[in-house]
């Protein structure tokens, strides 16, 4: 190769160049068979393109604790954007996130989670033939300030907090022997020179121009070197590391072309060649992991028989024979703009994704108010109120069977500065959005059976989840296309909820030991004082108990475990015990194994090593084993 079609490979085309039809790409080199490589977003599902499929979020996929689900969310994920021509998925996401931050690309708080999330979620892309990229490295946990900060972290916390779910993303090349990858920038986060940056370890930069405060420095790259300031070999390296993945998953052959223009999202123009990638079975995951993410935080359930067999007369799941008004309050519960800009920059329906570069499509989204309708059909009557007014919902609920109250809290990404009702990128409190909070009070004021279905990025404030008339509340999340069917599915009992809490929820906000930095004279300086000690670690250390703990979640059924024993296999630590239904309903469990330190170890009390995904028939028993490695116990 000369050394343009070097650099060619190794430097995006530019957010500017208007032939560019992925989000970020290279310049092929027609002569030698290589095209150029598109990079898209976003974790959670093509994005800019139309005939996709609108996945739940990174958070979601945390909630069900199922690596069955993970996996099987990455596959679907990769044939979708294979199936666009899409080399590189840009994701996933594994940011360990704040209470308040951009947080549901990722996997939450927890280290191991994430790690365990990114492992999965690359395991299924790749396995299709579609290149991974984890981010975003390291220590991007704010979206305020994103553009200009010095994050002080310290190396251990590095090492056991932030670089560890990226340590867990590469075991797939290890364990597969792929030795493969290259380092490429964010979006206009490249600064100083051409030389600075290949020589620290950059391979790409991408989209390979300036944009908003930063980018374009690889356009020095050919000069600096021709002037012996960058190697040839250092650039031969380079463009080596960026082919080895692209020959070792197969996309030197028969890979599909690219069939869309991110730069006409609409679908129009000659380069959008309207290829659906969508499919029935991608459907139907979408609509199981939605449900399955779903965490019931509470259920005060009364029976006909006093029974766990008996009919629900309040509480969940709702029964048709029992449940014949219905009122469906909230604007969270109605179609969401389907003409927002690319970036899905609005809240003024249900929340289904957050905003940023991480959305996805709306284009096939099916609202709860819709699902309900068609669910319920004529067997009972419906009144809805599809705003956060705080006079018509209340009269709507009045006196009905059952008010389902639909509340949100949203975030995304920064952006160009970019503003969402108020607020930049994180969120500037745990408030639910709208006065949702007040929403929900109003209603529960007037409706004895009150059911709340929160859809949310991350915690949000729950004062009022003691309220006697508040029967059921579901965290949700940001469950994608299917949020609609899903929850009906969830609330009517086709589907027994086993989503767990993939962070804690607590009052103030002090609870959780970090904060946002929103207001600096200049770019700050952001210590990382609370080291080792995120979420459930800080709360411990602190004696704190939140309103609902990490790993939370109640099922329709119940499940009893027995005969723990833990013994030696080498350098590990097998850990078994059985799990028994002991309830009426069929339902899945999700165990939790925390691992505990020596008090002068330096570590949190508990940190959380191992789970796993067990599906029981009622009386059904079964032996479940963990193993602890010794990276596990370091």
């Amino acid at each position: 190769m000369t050394i343009e079609e070097k650099i060619g490979i190794v430097r995006g085309t530019g957010q500017l160049n208007p032939t560019r039809r992925c989000v970020g790409d290279t310049t092929a080199v027609s002569r030698l068979g290589v095209p150029s490589i598109c990079f898209n977003d976003g974790p959670a599902g093509v994005r800019l393109s139309k005939g996709v499929t609108g996945f739940p979020a990174g958070i979601n996929a945390a909630s069900t604790f199922s690596r069955r689900l993970m996996i099987a969310r990455g596959k679907a994920l990769g044939e979708e954007f294979r199936g666009k021509g899409i080399q590189v998925f840009l994701g996933p996401a594994m940011d360990i996130v704040d209470a308040q931050s951009e947080s549901r690309e990722s996997f939450g708080p927890d280290p191991y989670l994430n790690g365990e999330g990114a492992f999965q979620t690359i395991t299924g892309v790749q396995s299709v033939g579609v290149q991974a990229c984890a981010k975003h490295f390291i220590a991007n946990n704010q979206e305020h300030w994103r553009y200009g900060l010095s994050a002080n972290v310290d190396d251990r916390t590095l090492a056991e907090i932030y670089w560890y779910p990226f340590l867990r993303s590469i075991e797939y090349s290890n364990l597969r022997n792929l030795e493969t990858g290259y380092v490429v920038s964010d979006w206009g986060a490249t600064h100083d020179s051409a030389s600075d940056n290949a020589n620290a370890g950059l391979d790409m930069e991408q989209p390979g121009d300036f944009i908003l405060i930063g980018g374009g420095v690889f356009a020095g790259l050919e000069i600096a070197v021709n002037l012996g300031f960058v190697s040839e070999n250092r650039l031969n390296q380079m463009v080596t590391r960026v082919l080895a993945p692209w020959y070792r998953l197969g996309q030197d052959s028969g890979y599909p072309p690219v069939n869309f223009d991110a730069q006409r999202p609409d679908g129009s123009g000659s380069r959008n060649l309207n290829v659906s990638v969508r499919s029935d079975a991608h459907t139907a995951l979408v609509r199981e992991i939605a449900s399955a993410s779903a965490v019931l935080l509470k259920n005060n359930r009364t029976i006909t028989t006093g029974t766990q067999s008996g009919t629900t007369t309040r509480g969940l799941p709702l029964a048709a024979s029992k449940v014949k008004t219905i009122a469906v309050i909230g604007q969270d519960a109605k179609m969401p703009n389907l003409h927002c800009n690319d970036l899905n920059e609005c809240n003024d329906g249900t929340m289904s994704i957050g905003w940023g570069s991480g959305s996805n499509s709306l284009e096939f989204i099916i609202p709860p108010i819709d699902a309900i309708l068609s669910f319920v059909g004529m067997s009972a009557n419906i009144t809805s109120s599809l705003s956060n007014d705080l006079t018509t919902g209340p009269a709507a609920a009045e006196g009905k069977d059952v008010a389902l109250v639909f509340v949100n809290a949203m975030s995304g990404e920064l952006g160009a500065y970019d503003v969402v009702n108020g607020n930049e990128g994180d969120r500037n409190n745990l408030d639910l959005w709208f006065k949702g909070g007040s929403l929900v009070e109003t209603i529960a004021a007037v409706n004895e059976n009150t059911v709340v279905v929160v859809h949310s990025v991350g915690p949000v404030y729950m004062p009022w989840s003691t309220h006697p008339n508040i029967t059921a509340i579901i965290y949700a999340g940001a469950p994608g296309e299917q949020t609609g069917p899903s929850i009906v599915d969830v609330l009517y009992g086709n589907y027994n909820p086993s989503g767990r809490l993939p962070f804690s929820i607590a009052d103030p906000e002090d609870d959780y030991g970090t904060t946002i930095v929103y207001d600096s004279l200049g770019f700050p300086e952001i210590d990382y004082t609370e080291k080792l000690l995120l979420d459930y670690r800080y709360m411990d250390s602190r004696g704190i108990v939140p309103r609902f703990e990490f790993g939370f979640g109640l099922s329709y059924t119940t499940f009893a475990y027995s005969g723990l024993s833990i013994s030696a296999s080498g350098t590990s630590q097998i850990i078994k015990f059985t799990v028994t239904n002991t309830g009426s309903f069929a339902g899945a469990e999700k165990p939790q194994l925390y691992l505990g330190y020596p008090s002068d170890a330096g570590e949190p009390s508990k940190v959380l090593r191992g789970f796993e995904e067990v599906t029981l028939d009622l009386g059904a028993s079964s032996i479940v084993s963990m193993t602890l490695i010794q990276r596990d116990m370091r």
